[in-house]
């Protein structure tokens, strides 16, 4: 069935070319072979653009007898008749093929007359499809005696503006009318006039017509030049019956046009039969241009209004829909928010006495001054209201024993871990354990079992230094340990081989080590969190540790409560207004 309606394409493709190339003959420069008005260029692109590049053979053989019957005519004999036949035919061919590619390529298959760039593309693609047919036509014809070389330009041209002009005239008009429906031969429903035109614009459209024929009567029947009061009517067309009018009027004012050039009845008649047919052509293809650029840009423009106002009407549905929604989830909302303020109630109880628990364990002022051999001062200011930064001073037995640690995020489940660390690191002292191995393992099973039993996240750094007459032994990984020897220099210590995070993992004792550090009258050690190191300025500028060493390298003579007070007013300094995102925690001790 397929091949049977492609064979019969073909056969209608042929003889639709060989009836507009008798009509186009008719309209050929005296001294040669080439059409100033070329029907079959435009019928035959607009042909492909609809059913396909499967339709050229008909192209082919259409164009082939056309020119052999012309061609037979003349006094060559028959076989360079047939080999110019077959020049021309493949020049033809090629001309819509190219011409649909392009157009395909540059404006798609069913936009070419839809938006106003696409008519520019449009014109582009037909101006350089139409140099193949008259570049092999016109030598064929040369070659074959039937157009003289020295004629060769001033056929080429008039043949390359005639194909255009076909179609320029004919392509729009087919393809507006007849597509989508893409079988050859399309039959058109009477829905296709009713569809687009009521009884007003059928009454409208007779009168559009009416003046067209007495603008024809008195340009071309009383010879008045008056053929430019036909722009106009197409700009009415293109404004009142869519594409399918403008296309159809372009075609009736360029045939009237070309009729009465024809007839010599028309004020683009000049001594040359060459000359008139430019001026014609003059006037169609501007006409035409313009009229399907204007139709172009009203269709965008409905098609923009259409869009808009399904947009709205879908706006409107999502409204309505929406609207029903927020109405069930108010009610939903209002009642999880009595919940929530409940709920609020009872966690802001828990979180001030975590609170509350957090600041009584800390190591009171009068501690850390019963301790004859340091001068200790320490500072926490926690994020949110339950910090997880932890530090402790511990005396038991002539030793000392200084925490420092940093749970990860802030909270009621940090604070709750930072207590648990707190309670572990007091009774393993209490039982005078002193191996930094054993004693950190400890803390870390503890941890470790609880913070599955609480179905938690949290770890946490942890270092533990242990002094014992000017000798200080650091165990456990956590940020650098800072001492300042006297006259100011900075040594760092870093504890990354030290230990393992607390919690992470089951068993740690592989990765616990310890450091001795010997310390000097008027030495000083800073230990901090990354509350500190990483606080930011407005500028995202982080306070960084090398400012820190700094800091309490310029007041390292002055009593540890003093460079602490120091390095504070430095890190506010910094801060400004920024806010602060993690608990900040410093310690500071100096060997008396």
């Amino acid at each position: 069935m397929r091949k049977t309606n492609l064979l019969l394409g073909n056969l209608a493709i042929a003889t639709l070319y060989y009836l507009g190339a008798r009509l186009g003959f008719l309209l050929s420069i005296s001294e040669g072979n080439a059409s100033s008005v070329w029907p079959p260029s435009g019928i035959t692109l607009a042909a492909l653009l609809l059913g396909g590049y499967r339709l050229w053979p008909g192209i082919w053989l259409g164009a082939f007898t056309a020119n052999l019957h012309n061609l037979l005519s003349g006094d060559q004999p028959w076989l360079i008749a047939l080999s110019v036949a077959c020049g021309t035919a493949t020049g033809a061919t090629l001309e819509p093929l190219t011409g649909a590619w392009l157009n395909q390529r540059w404006c798609g298959k069913s936009h070419i007359f839809n938006q106003g760039h696409n008519i520019i593309k449009f014109v582009a693609a037909g101006a350089l499809s139409c140099m193949t047919s008259p570049t092999l036509g016109v030598f064929s014809l040369s070659w074959g005696g039937y157009v003289p070389w020295s004629d060769f330009g001033y056929s080429w041209f008039t043949w390359w503006i005639g194909d255009l002009t076909g179609i320029l005239v004919l392509t729009p008009l087919i393809v507006t009318w007849f597509y989508p429906t893409l079988n050859f031969i399309p039959r058109i429903s009477s829905s296709s006039w009713h569809g687009q035109f009521n009884r007003s614009q059928l009454a409208e459209f007779g009168l559009w017509l009416l003046l067209v024929g007495t603008i024809a009567k008195i340009a071309f029947g009383l010879k008045y030049p008056i053929e430019y009061l036909m722009i106009p009517l197409l700009v009415w067309a293109a404004l009142r019956f869519g594409k399918r009018g403008a296309t159809f009027a372009i075609f009736l004012v360029a045939a009237i046009a070309i009729i009465g050039s024809v007839y010599g009845v028309s004020s683009f008649i000049r001594s040359t039969l060459y000359e008139s047919l430019l001026l014609l052509q003059a006037f169609v293809g501007s006409v035409t241009v313009t009229t399907l650029v204007l139709s172009a840009v009203i269709n965008e423009r409905e098609s923009a209004k259409a869009e808009l106002e399904k947009a709205n009407h879908e706006l409107e549905d999502r409204v309505e829909e929406r609207t029903a929604e927020l109405k069930a989830a108010n009610g939903e909302i209002t009642r999880l928010n009595q919940s929530l303020q409940a709920e609020n109630l009872r966690m802001s109880a828990e979180l001030a006495v975590t609170q509350k628990l957090q600041q009584m364990i800390l190591p009171k002022q009068s501690e850390l001054e019963s301790i004859e051999q340091l001068e200790i001062a320490g500072f926490m200011e926690p994020a949110a209201e339950v910090g997880g930064d932890y530090y402790d001073v511990l005396k038991q037995n002539g030793r000392i024993k200084i925490g420092i640690g940093d749970v990860t995020g802030h909270g009621l489940e940090s604070g709750v871990l930072m207590i648990m660390v707190q309670a572990a690191v007091r009774t393993l002292q209490a039982s005078n354990e002193t191996d930094p191995v054993k004693f950190l393992q400890v803390i870390n099973q503890i941890v470790y079992d609880n913070v599955r039993r609480m179905n938690s996240d949290k770890n946490l750094t942890l270092a533990l230094l242990d002094y014992q007459a000017g000798r200080l032994r650091l165990s456990g990984q956590h940020e650098e340990t800072i001492v300042v020897r006297a006259g100011g220099r900075v040594e760092r210590i870093d504890t990354i081989d030290l230990g393992f995070p607390i919690g992470l993992e089951e068993d740690i004792g592989g990765f616990v080590s310890y450091a001795d550090v010997e310390l000097h009258p008027g030495d000083v050690v800073v230990l901090y969190t990354d509350g500190i190191t990483e606080a930011e300025n407005t500028n995202r500028l982080q306070y960084g540790l090398e400012r820190l060493c700094q800091v309490v390298s310029r007041n390292w003579q002055k009593p540890a409560r003093e460079i602490r007070h120091a390095v504070i007013e430095d890190l506010r300094q910094h801060i400004g207004t920024q806010k602060i995102y993690d608990d900040i925690t410093l310690v500071i001790f100096k060997q008396r």
